[in-house]
Formats: C-alpha cells, structure tokens, sequence
C-alpha cells in the first residue's frame, strides 16, 4: 500500500494568500490607528514677542545678622542676658520679640534679629529682617 500524499489544491493556496492580506490589512489599520493617537506638537514660532530670560541678582551678604547661630536658643525662656548673648553671638544691631506667627515689622532692618515667642515665653524661631 502506498502512503498517500495530500497535494495543494487551487482553493488552498488561494485561502493561504487570502489569511495573508487579511493579516496585513489588520496591521495596517493597527498603525494608521496608531499614529491618528499622537499628539501633533504646538508650533510656536520664535518671535520678538517672547519674554526676555530672567535675570538673577546676586543678593550682598551682609555679615550683620546671622540667625543661624541663634539656633541653640531654641526653646529656652526668653531672659534679658539670653538676649544680650543672642546679640553677641548673630552680630545683629537690635532684637525683638514678637508672638508666634505675627506678621514681621513694617520697617525691615537686615541687622535685626526677630525672634517668635510661644505663649510660654519660651524662643520658637529666629530669623533676620
């Protein structure tokens, strides 16, 4: 007996070439969908109308103030030779106390030290102004 061998057929080999454009047409509509999803970039021309680049100013420092060094007196009771070495040891001309979470003073003085005092009387934050 002999083995029998299956040959193509016409109708086959057409359903072959027709799976192929199928898949091809699929692939295609994939990417044309896929580049309709990109966003196109905003033009935007350079012109005189643009804003000029920002500047920067390099601020003086002034060795007057210098309120980190008050930080050891955080949470210590505000005493007037507490003050005094405050004084001494940020190089400011002047403090003042004021209640926690008040507006700063109106005149500002660079060589200030202010510090904010808790209704306990104790120091919560220095800074200069």
């Amino acid at each position: 007996m002999r083995p029998t061998v299956l040959q193509p057929t016409a109708g086959s080999v057409a359903m072959r070439g027709r799976g192929r454009r199928i898949a091809a047409a699929c692939l295609g509509a994939a990417v044309l969908l896929l580049a309709a999803c990109q966003a196109q970039p905003e033009f935007r021309p350079l012109t005189s109308e643009a804003p000029p680049p920002p500047t920067f100013v390099t601020v003086p420092t002034d060795p007057g103030c210098e309120a980190a060094r008050a930080g050891y007196a955080l949470g210590r009771p505000v005493a007037q030779p507490l003050l005094e070495e405050l004084l001494a040891r940020t190089g400011s001309g002047s403090v003042r106390t004021s209640a926690a979470g008040e507006p700063p003073p109106a005149p500002a003085d660079p060589k200030r030290l202010n510090l904010d005092v808790d209704a306990q009387g104790r120091i919560t934050a220095a800074r200069c102004g």
